[in-house]
Order: C-alpha cells, then structure tokens, then sequence
C-alpha cells in the first residue's frame, strides 16, 4: 500500500496493479478542503480497513474532506452540548474515543489493547471495500 499525506493533499494507492489489472489502484486521490499537519497525521491498516488520522491546522468542522466530494451541512453539527448532556453510552463512547486518541498521541496501547480485544471493525458504506493486506504488499 503506498499513502501518500501532504499538507494539502492524500493519495491511497496499491504499490502494483492488482490481479486483473494493469495499473496500481488509486483508492483515493484528490486535494483536501483545508490544510493539514502532515507529520501528525498517521494511517495504518485494522482488519483490512485504512484508518487515515489527519491532524487538522484550524480545529473547525469540514463540510467534506476533499475537494468534489459530497458536503455536509455543518451547521446541524451541535458541537455545544456537554458530553454530560448525552446519554450514558454515547458519553462511555465519547470518552472511549477520546482516551484512545490520547494513548495514541503518547504511543500507549488503546483501550483494546489493554482489554485484550481486536477493534470492532463497523461494517462498510456501499461501494467501499476491504483491502487485501498480502496483496498490496507484494
């Protein structure tokens, strides 16, 4: 797999064509909305799926993330409610989320991890597919 981050820009590829194929794969290609920190952003493969982590410079809701792709209305985000205004399991999940970044950042182990649990991997939006680890690697 080659992943390419920019300040500007993201780029997935497969490192060679897939079997069938005559060129490497470009899973995604295009130029990002805002710009970024290159050196804090991170990718790595769960489960056959690409997590992309992007450390964003303004810490503002993007109404999409690249340039094309299908905008959001970012005003129906509620990004003033107190986590103590959610429910108990959304707050446990927030929270979650939360300590994991934070692990991350300090190079721990997630919550997972410590757990002893592999990630739950959710399932895919339609016309999204898993990735072949062994594949891209040859």
């Amino acid at each position: 797999l080659s992943v390419k981050i920019t300040a500007s820009s993201l780029s997935i590829k497969s490192k060679k064509p897939l079997e069938g194929e005559d060129t490497p794969r470009a899973f995604l290609e295009g130029t990002l909305v805002e710009k970024i920190r290159p050196d804090e952003s991170t990718w790595s493969v769960e489960g056959g799926v690409v997590i992309v982590i992007l450390d964003k410079i303004k810490q503002t809701f993007w109404k999409t993330i690249m340039q094309g792709d299908e905008e959001i209305d970012t005003e129906l985000v509620d990004n003033r409610r107190h986590i103590g205004e959610y429910d108990d399991a959304t707050q446990a999940k927030i929270r979650r989320i939360i300590f994991d970044q934070e692990q991350y950042h300090k190079g721990g182990p997630t919550s997972d991890e410590i757990l002893g649990q592999k990630p739950a991997i959710p399932p895919l939006p339609a016309g999204v597919e898993y990735i072949d680890r062994k594949k891209l690697d040859e």
